[in-house]
């Protein structure tokens, strides 16, 4: 599958005076397969964009490709779009409403009208690729779970409609180290699997540890757009941009300024490596 904005333009309350443009001529292709981190500074249009994706949101300029054909357009069915792309909304457990797990994971394939076998079947199967084990959890309360367990629910959700790509804005809020890291490897394997994932996230770590490509957004344009190496070589114009690097991007900026050849690191494996070939030159010129 393809997405694709083109030129888009998004303006809050338009003709008001409390009219406020989110984001600005927007151009962007995401392709089937990709793992994008979409990071930027707070209110520089990353959410807004991410409700355009399976189309919450309406262009106020521009449009909206899947697949080559505008999501937006009279006749095209939403609900299909929907179904296609899946969006997961920041602290989504706050959207649980059934009393029971199960019912709130069939809610979403319930309303494509599928068949109560088939609509069991995907609940099973979503609580079971979110690392929950149906016959534990599945007509427990899902008020009842941790924290993180709710938000699996939340995604599970999601996945039992079986969406091409997985839209998710900042997934991993407010949990702890180990939930956090539980949750990255577990959207990490959907991507593995061959579903495209687009991840808005804060964390520089989570994104260099996870993403295949990078958009950085600045005040409703794009701003940066590349591989993770290509985007964090620039980790001094990410600086000013008030966004923060992984901690291996300043280790590394730190001895390049001070006059070692040590290359821009971005993950924490190649710059154990690259410091180990340091200390290795040092003992050899002793």
């Amino acid at each position: 599958m393809r997405l694709e904005f083109d030129h888009v333009t998004h303006t809050y309350q338009a003709g008001s005076p409390f009219q406020a443009t989110a984001i600005q001529d927007v151009s962007l292709t995401i392709e089937g397969g990709e793992f994008v981190a979409l990071i930027g500074h707070t209110g520089s249009g990353k959410s807004t964009l991410a409700q355009h994706m399976n189309a919450l949101l309406t262009p106020t300029q521009g449009r909206v490709l899947l697949d080559g054909r505008d999501i937006n357009e009279k006749g095209v069915s939403k609900k299909e779009t929907r179904q296609k792309i899946g969006l997961v909304f920041q602290y989504a457990e706050t959207q649980l409403f059934e009393e029971t797990v199960a019912k709130d994971v069939a809610f979403g394939p319930r309303n494509l009208g599928l068949s109560q076998e088939e609509i069991d079947s995907r609940v099973r199967e979503a609580l079971e690729r979110v690392g929950l084990p149906f016959g534990e959890i599945a007509e427990k309360s899902p008020f009842e779970l941790s924290g993180g367990q709710m938000r699996r629910v939340a995604i599970a959700g999601v996945i039992a409609m079986r969406p091409e790509m997985l839209v998710l804005d900042e997934p991993a809020a407010g949990l702890d180290p180990m939930g956090r890291e539980e949750l990255l490897k577990l959207i990490r394997g959907f991507h593995e699997s061959g579903t495209t994932v687009v991840m808005i996230s804060h964390s520089m770590d989570d994104v260099a540890n996870s993403a295949t490509r990078i958009v950085v957004m600045e005040k409703g344009r794009l701003a940066i757009d590349g591989t993770p190496d290509k985007v964090f070589a620039q980790t001094e114009r990410l600086l000013g941009m008030d966004l923060d690097v992984p901690e291996v991007c300043k280790l590394s900026l730190a001895l390049r300024q001070v006059g070692y050849d040590f290359p821009m690191c971005y993950r924490t494996g190649d710059a154990y490596e690259a410091l180990a070939a340091l200390l290795k030159g040092g003992r050899d010129r002793a």
